[in-house]
């Protein structure tokens, strides 16, 4: 089954995907897969849709993780050496590939570290595979930190080492979310 938002990404390759468009996505995701408590877990997640991850050491240092599609086989790679967290990060976000890019129609995504960096697309960028890194990013965040939990133990405690702990994500990654979030 097609989600409206699949179908104007099959539409309009091109169109970014904006922020509110993921958010509801992922909250549709975390419900349909009964994944709301924190912190979410994109293994399980990944597991429950039948998609495998594995751990890689990849030749180029500056990998983080691929997702790669081809029929009903999906995989996801990501840097052994990476910490857990950066790993949480790259397997949420090779997911954001997966509902955003790959849902109907087979394909690759290879993520290097300045792609899991990228916030938003330069001034005048509309190259689309920029695109979709930011996108990916966007559902990353919003899958790891959903808006929902993180206003509610944002209410319970504010303290920044304290949420990221509690998320399992970097202090940067839960910062920038907070601040998308207008909870600062």
């Amino acid at each position: 089954m097609v989600s409206v938002l699949q179908e104007e990404l099959i539409q309009n390759p091109n169109t970014m995907v904006n922020k509110a468009e993921i958010e509801r996505k992922v909250d549709e995701i975390l419900r349909n897969n009964e994944a709301n408590s924190i912190p979410v877990d994109p293994v399980t997640l990944a597991n429950r849709l039948g998609i495998k991850i594995h751990n890689a050491e990849f030749s180029d240092g500056s990998l983080s993780g691929m997702i790669s599609k081809r029929g009903d086989n999906i995989m996801i790679l990501v840097n052994r050496q990476d910490s857990d967290t950066r790993k949480r990060f790259t397997i949420a976000h090779e997911l954001g590939h997966h509902f955003l890019h790959l849902m109907e129609e087979d394909g690759e995504f290879v993520d290097d570290t300045m792609n899991l960096f990228r916030q938003q697309l330069p001034d005048g960028e509309q190259r689309s595979s920029k695109r979709k890194e930011v996108e990916a990013n966007k559902f990353a965040a919003a899958l790891l930190m959903p808006k929902r939990l993180v206003k509610k133990e944002f209410e319970r405690n504010n303290d920044l080492t304290y949420l990221a702990w509690r998320f399992g994500v970097s202090e940067a990654s839960m910062g920038y979310r907070i601040n998308e979030l207008g909870l600062n």
